[in-house]
């Protein structure tokens, strides 16, 4: 029974809490180096993830931000480049052109009696496509029609007008005979194709 003293209710109290002190102390020790350890090291790592993850979504951002930034700019870009091949196109469309002076010669009283394309004179980044008309109205007409064409959407240049009294006419729309140049323009996209080296 030499144990029974050892016992320790038996012992006294400034060594019983030594001993509830030192058996607290080691479980708090063994709890810290099994399981807080482990989450603090994990904390830590975590945090770090975090970090780069942040500057990464921080960066990703920045590229949205730029994305969704460019794309207004194409968007800006591609709606003046129609604008602008409506201007200066790039195929000849002869039918459009046709239609279109027709429409506008008609709206202005006056009648085209010969509209003939002629060949195209290539330039440096477009094309002068001159068609040769003769058109038959009024001197009012022919001012109005020509006042038309310079309000196109697509540039078209009149030149070399000639005009000439129509002798003993009895219709007043129908006093004068021109014959005129009309050049309209083709973009030439392959003049500008970038190089590559």
């Amino acid at each position: 029974m030499a144990l029974e003293k050892y016992r320790l209710e038996n012992l006294p109290p400034t060594t019983q809490t030594a001993i509830v002190a030192a058996v607290s102390l080691g479980l708090a020790a063994a709890v810290y180096f099994v399981y807080v350890r482990g989450l603090v090291t994990e904390r830590s790592a975590l945090r770090t993830e975090v970090q780069r993850l942040e500057a990464s979504v921080s960066q990703l951002s920045s590229f949205a931000e730029k994305l969704a930034q460019n794309k207004r700019e194409v968007a800006e870009l591609e709606s003046r480049l129609q604008v602008l091949k409506k201007i200066l196109p790039d195929q000849k469309e002869t039918p459009v052109i046709l239609r279109s002076v027709q429409e506008m010669a008609y709206a202005s009283n006056l009648k085209i009696s010969k509209f003939d394309p002629q060949p195209v004179v290539t330039r440096a980044f477009y094309s002068d496509w001159p068609i040769a008309m003769e058109l038959t109205g009024s001197y009012n007409a022919l001012g109005e029609f020509f006042e038309k064409i310079g309000r196109a959407a697509r540039i078209i240049n009149v030149s070399n007008i000639s005009l000439k009294g129509i002798d003993g006419s009895i219709d007043p729309a129908r006093t004068v005979n021109a014959t005129c140049t009309a050049t309209t323009f083709v973009f030439r996209e392959e003049a500008v194709q970038p190089t590559t080296n």
